[in-house]
């Protein structure tokens, strides 16, 4: 391939996208007064009920969820991901309320510029959290550089092989103290062939094999040869099955600046490696503790910020605080307890890991990219109002969506592998609106909103397939048939006319046909429902309690609440619109509506995620189809030709040169601790320095 050829890279594709985040909140009342509604009826608010039906498009699965049980059958066939579908407690077949009242809630939200973020009310639909990356190979020349500058990569070539040095990157011994963690760093010896003072050094795994050093856990088999070691190829079929992570205990001597491992040594340091990855060589030499050093505390809250990460890359179970089997060696130490460390250390400025090429915190979270209006909300809006909060109880009761049909058909098993949305993929996650890839660390980036899942064509077998077949991973699911339907109702009191209408308006999925998705799978097709509503009950208080007559409820039309309700909008909107359908949120609510087509809304491979670039906007998704060339990302060689790309039309909604909340890392460590819940989930865009079995770095050390 010549200098001038061009290699293209495409934009990303996802069974998902988002609905940007409206720079304004619609406030309902700031008299919190005004709410206290319970005590009595209104009799001009409205109370009543609306019944609605949800017939089933493609296959529907509502999981029963896990069971509880000291069978260790029972425990082996809940870890294969069996799910039964949910009943009532009188054994009906049922789509719970709170399902329901979930994605009303959602829509509501949308509808009526609701605050995602409201901390007296302990509100947030968008949980925060600052995401570690270990970038050396991105492609991304950003978020590379950035990593690079973080740990001071710098390129080495020595016997034949090369390496990279890491000149920020020092080691040395952490300890437990109390609630907080103690590093005490190791030695400094002057190296000369690198000209620098290291704390460390790393040993070539032939090195150590022909040492014959005992005790520890090599990459590769013990017929490897050292030529072997300069052949990607024959590395790859010499994996050590048996490798795993580790750290033992060994003596060294120092000659002319350089540390030589000698079982009779006169000094004692620490020989570690991490995770196997294709192409790895080194293993680490960690030297003594430099007993005249002054010692590195880490804080409370940065080790709470380095054990999320530990959940966060399935190193750590979220609800217990356990390390599981197998990656021991991330885990902080236990009291008593002394491990190898390696760690960056300026001033007041602290990063540390187990391995040198260190998994580095952004220098912004995810509450950066927010509009300040959602994160400085205090007020009532719409969702607070009618959905409750932890101190105002509901307006609404959703009851359980029970089955027409008793024994309904029920589809075979469906096999797959349900993977989550990591919003650490910033690609994806962040709005791209300049001429390179947006991050965490990008000035004034902004997260793109709430996330929907796409309504697909059909079911999506080939994606499911794709996606591989790891037993531990799969989920087997069995759903409810297509044309099984769902009698529901909702329940609501002393909502005001607008209320009713948005109610109304977010259960029949605004002005679209009613499609939406539901339950297990949605990233495959499945769950893809219609909603219909029956009727509206509206009480006649006054008739109800002077009365006898049971016949209280009158039912009347949607129409009219609903309108109110726009109505109410289009006079309260941030600027004058002359109807819904004019406001960019409204408008992208509709597109998320829209039908792909399987192939354009599928999970990629995960070696296409180091390889693409941006997710195309919620517009372009629509619009194009097939594999869609980025300008935000270079391809291996030369340079291709400027893509006439889109822009988002929200640009021009939007005001400009919004300040955020950029605070870097070292100046807010850790996320706001009121917002520590987080959802166990892999980190797509670093698990490759896990799973880099499909790539190869000329530049890195192995």
């Amino acid at each position: 391939m010549g200098n001038n050829d061009k290699v293209a890279v495409y934009k990303s594709k996802a069974p998902y996208n988002f609905i940007g985040l409206e720079d304004f909140i619609l406030d309902r009342c700031s008299d919190i007064e005004k709410f206290s509604m319970h005590d009595r009826y209104y009799e001009n608010l409205k109370s009543g009920n609306i019944q609605y039906e949800i017939e089933v498009i493609t296959p529907l699965h509502i999981s029963a969820g896990k069971k509880e049980s000291n069978n260790e059958k029972d425990d082996e066939e809940e870890n294969t991901g069996k799910n039964e579908l949910f009943k009532n407690p009188i054994g009906q077949y049922v789509i719970p309320g709170n399902t329901i009242r979930g994605l009303t809630r959602y829509n509501a939200s949308i509808f009526s510029f609701a605050s995602v973020i409201n901390k007296p009310k302990e509100k947030n639909d968008i949980e925060n959290r600052r995401f570690y990356y270990r970038t050396f190979a991105s492609k991304d020349i950003n978020i590379k550089k950035w990593y690079s500058d973080t740990v001071g990569i710098k390129p080495r070539l020595r016997e034949g092989f090369r390496y990279s040095i890491l000149e920020r990157v020092q080691a040395g011994y952490i300890r437990k103290r109390g609630e907080e963690y103690v590093i005490i760093p190791a030695v400094k010896i002057g190296n000369k062939d690198e000209n620098r003072m290291q704390s460390y050094t790393s040993i070539h795994e032939w090195e150590l094999r022909k040492l014959n050093v005992e005790g520890i856990y090599y990459l590769y088999k013990d017929n490897i040869k050292k030529e072997d070691y300069k052949d990607g190829s024959k590395l790859s079929k010499s994996e050590n099955k048996d490798y795993r992570p580790y750290s033992k205990e060994i003596r060294y001597n120092v000659d002319n600046g350089k540390a030589k491992i000698d079982i009779n040594g006169k000094f004692k340091g620490m020989l570690a490696n991490s995770n196997y990855i294709n192409g790895k060589r080194h293993h680490y030499l960690i030297f003594e503790e430099d007993k005249n050093s002054t010692e590195i505390i880490v804080s409370k809250n940065l080790a709470e910020l380095y054990t999320e990460d530990l959940e966060y890359t399935h190193k750590c179970n979220a609800a217990s605080k356990e390390i599981y089997e197998g990656k021991e060696y991330y885990a902080l130490p236990e009291e008593g307890e002394v491990k190898p460390v390696f760690f960056v250390k300026e001033g007041d400025k602290l990063i540390f890991g187990f391995t040198p090429y260190l998994r580095i915190p952004a220098e912004g979270d995810i509450y950066g990219g927010i509009p300040e209006v959602h994160k400085n909300y205090t007020g009532t809006d719409f969702v607070d109002a009618m959905f409750g909060w932890k101190n105002f109880r509901t307006k609404l009761s959703f009851l359980d969506a029970v089955c027409e049909n008793s024994s309904p058909e029920i589809t075979k098993e469906y096999e797959m592998m349900l993977a989550e949305p990591k919003p650490s993929w910033y690609k994806g996650y962040l709005k791209q609106r300049k001429d390179t890839l947006e991050s965490y660390c990008t000035e004034a980036y902004e997260i793109r909103g709430r996330k929907f899942y796409w309504m697909k064509e059909s079911l999506d077998i080939q994606g499911m397939e794709e996606q591989g077949n790891n037993k531990k991973l799969i989920t087997k699911m069995k759903c409810y048939a297509e044309n099984t339907k769902f009698l529901g109702k909702v329940k609501f009191e002393n909502l005001t006319d607008e209320e009713l209408g948005l109610l109304i308006y977010s259960l029949k999925q605004g002005d679209t046909e009613g499609y939406f998705n539901l339950g297990k799978g949605k990233p495959y097709g499945f769950g893809k429902c219609r909603i219909r509503i029956l009727g509206l009950f509206v009480e006649d208080i006054k008739e109800k309690y002077t009365s006898f007559d049971a016949d209280y409820p009158r039912q009347e039309k949607t129409d009219s609440y609903v309108e109110a309700f726009k109505k109410y909008i289009i006079e309260h909107y941030r600027k004058k619109v002359n109807s819904v359908n004019e406001i960019i949120s409204y408008r992208e609510f509709e597109l998320s509506k829209k039908v792909l087509k399987n192939s354009e809304c599928r999970y990629m491979k995960v070696s296409e995620f180091a390889q693409r670039a941006e997710l195309p906007t919620l517009e372009d998704a629509v619009q194009e189809s097939g594999d869609v060339v980025s300008t935000k990302m270079k391809g291996t060689k030369g340079k291709y030709d400027n893509h006439n790309a889109k822009h988002d039309e929200r640009k021009n909604y939007e005001k400009s040169n919004k300040q955020h909340n950029n605070k870097g890392y070292f100046n807010k460590q850790g996320k706001n601790r009121d917002n520590s819940n987080s959802t166990k989930s892999e980190n797509l865009n670093t698990e490759a320095f896990s799973k880099l079995k499909d790539f190869k770095f000329d530049n890195d050390s192995k």
